[in-house]
């Protein structure tokens, strides 16, 4: 799978990727990241990129023609292009396993005020990480990497690991069980028995009901679809 990054900020992006499961991926050649910096496609040799915003107002406006130059440049037939923006759609662990299985993803790291409305002529999906405000969009683009590169298969020592997390238990989005390790017993509290037994069909049963509790008491919003997949 190949990812490519649009981005005035090549620096932020590229120290991420060399210590992370990101950069295991690249080295097994499972994924191929590509950083491009916006300023290699500047209207002048200042290496402008932006503009004041027509009818006024605050902040600098990315400029289309820029955008559309970089993206002529990377862009195939087989390419998803995605930008961040806190406008966009939620991004969650059903869009990751969707973002998995592209041939190539490319996403434009949002900045200053806003980009040109006419870049979304050329865009697939508007993607945001919540109802909260960054200062750009490099840190929502390096999270999506790393959401989706950790789903190929290889990537992780054991693809298990990624088959039952939260927003993935059994395929329902609700929240993990929680997870023991050594020691058996700290300051008074212990591993739960079942754990202890080696039934594996009671330790599922207990770890769906466990799954249940963790969402009900923390994300309730999320059971009335969980129900859903369970009747």
């Amino acid at each position: 799978m190949k990812i490519s990054i649009i981005t005035l900020f090549p620096k932020m992006i590229s120290g991420f990727f060399e210590e992370s499961i990101v950069n295991r991926a690249i080295e097994k050649k499972l994924a191929e990241i590509e950083i491009i910096n916006l300023r290699d496609f500047a209207v002048d040799d200042y290496g402008t990129v932006d503009d004041r915003p027509y009818g006024g107002g605050a902040g600098m406006v990315l400029r289309v023609d820029v955008i559309y130059k970089a993206l002529q440049k990377i862009k195939t037939q087989s390419s998803k292009v995605v930008i961040t923006s806190p406008k966009g759609k939620q991004f969650d662990q059903k869009k990751s396993q969707e973002y998995s299985k592209l041939n190539h993803l490319i996403i434009i790291a949002g900045h200053y005020e806003d980009v040109d409305a006419r870049v979304l002529d050329f865009v697939d999906e508007e993607i945001s990480m919540g109802d909260f405000i960054l200062t750009g969009g490099e840190i929502p683009a390096s999270a999506i990497v790393d959401s989706v590169v950790r789903l190929i298969p290889g990537v992780l020592k054991k693809d298990q690991a990624t088959k039952n997390e939260s927003f993935n238990i059994d395929g329902k989005k609700i929240l993990e069980y929680p997870q023991y390790t050594r020691p058996e017993e700290f300051m008074g509290k212990k591993v739960p028995e079942i754990l202890l037994k080696g039934d594996h069909k009671k330790i599922e049963k207990w770890r769906m009901e466990k799954s249940l509790e963790e969402t009900k008491k923390k994300r309730p919003e999320l059971l009335r679809s969980a129900k859903r997949d369970l009747t």
